[in-house]
């Protein structure tokens, strides 16, 4: 069964969902955790880390070759009103 494309603002917001949810399970988020969770090939999801990255959506730790990535408020703003929006979007039953 073929799935449906997702648009790019629900890209993001699985990325950055996938990258808050790992690190509260007490893990660092690395690149491999976020393309699991986040279901992307690794070069469209670098593309969209780094889109994210420059909108300051997240911060990339790159310090000590760790690699982790952090949401920043701008990133879990982001987050809260995508989720209004869906809720909204299913109340009126779009």
């Amino acid at each position: 069964m073929r799935q449906e494309k997702r648009h790019k603002l629900q890209l993001f917001y699985e990325i950055l969902v996938a990258i808050d949810d790992i690190i509260i399970s007490h893990e660092i988020a690395k690149r491999t955790h976020i393309q699991h969770n986040s279901r992307l090939s690794y070069d469209k999801m670098m593309n969209h880390i780094n889109q994210l990255e420059q909108k300051g959506m997240i911060h990339t730790h790159r310090e000590n070759n760790n690699g982790s990535i952090s949401i920043t408020g701008k990133g879990k703003l982001f987050v809260k009103r995508y989720n209004e929006l869906l809720n909204l979007i299913e109340s009126v039953g779009l």
